[in-house]
């Protein structure tokens, strides 16, 4: 009847709205590697390559058969946590190295991902009854593999968001 979790989120910016859907968490990967989507490495990724030739190296992108993807690791775009779902949209709940974005009065920053303030405790939740504590995770996180635990037990998940204004009255 309450909250169990509460967090901020940043989302979809106006060009790239997180979109509204339902869904089930699926698992949990820990140390994610991005593979980038064709769009983002075209129109944002490539740019700066041709800026700076050193940008995919310093950064922990590789090429590979599939496109561009971001190795796991301290700049990793997904940060140490990713939750997996079905969507259509190609989008999903994940952590994020930009830890001050979330002190900002307006959070609409990604390209329709949501990441999230406290994956760290939103793992420790969804995998406490297959044994994972909060130690464990950390331990997972530490150890640099990426690693995806199934959940037995799948979550709905539920994504919606209302605007809300303050007027005068």
């Amino acid at each position: 009847g309450r909250p169990d979790l509460r967090m901020r989120a940043i989302v979809g910016d106006p060009r790239h709205r997180t979109p509204m859907f339902a869904s089930n968490l699926e698992a949990v990967v820990f140390n994610p590697p991005w593979n980038v989507p064709t769009s983002i490495a075209q129109n944002e990724i490539l740019p700066r390559l041709a800026r700076d030739p050193g940008y995919l190296a310093r950064n922990g992108f590789v090429r590979t058969a599939q496109g561009l993807q971001q190795r796991p690791g301290p700049s990793n775009a997904l940060g140490q946590l990713k939750f997996d779902l079905r969507s259509p949209f190609g989008v999903y709940l994940h952590d994020t190295p930009g830890r001050a974005a979330f002190a900002r009065r307006a959070r609409t920053l990604s390209h329709g991902c949501m990441r999230l303030e406290k994956p760290r405790e939103l793992a420790e939740r969804l995998l406490a009854s297959q044994g994972w504590d909060r130690a464990g995770i950390d331990a997972a996180i530490a150890a640099g593999a990426t690693r995806r635990i199934a959940l037995q037990r799948q979550l709905p998940l539920f994504v919606v968001y209302r605007t809300a204004s303050v007027d005068t009255e």
